[in-house]
């Protein structure tokens, strides 16, 4: 059974997005990292317009 993680950002804006860094990049590795380890990840908005970053980890997926 996957064991789920979320963390949740309270800040209104644009939801996160999967992209690949360059390796000059300072930033954007975030969601890579996420979706090499795990097998499943989502993104979702709260009510009150924050966001919370959700993934699976220790199920059937790239990580076993």
């Amino acid at each position: 059974m996957p064991t789920r993680v979320e963390v949740a950002d309270p800040a209104k804006g644009a939801l996160p997005v999967l992209h690949r860094a360059r390796a000059e990049d300072e930033f954007g590795r975030g969601l890579s990292l996420v979706d090499a380890v795990a097998c499943g990840w989502g993104v979702e908005r709260g009510a009150a317009g924050g966001k919370t970053v959700w993934c699976e980890v220790g199920g059937t997926g790239p990580a076993d």
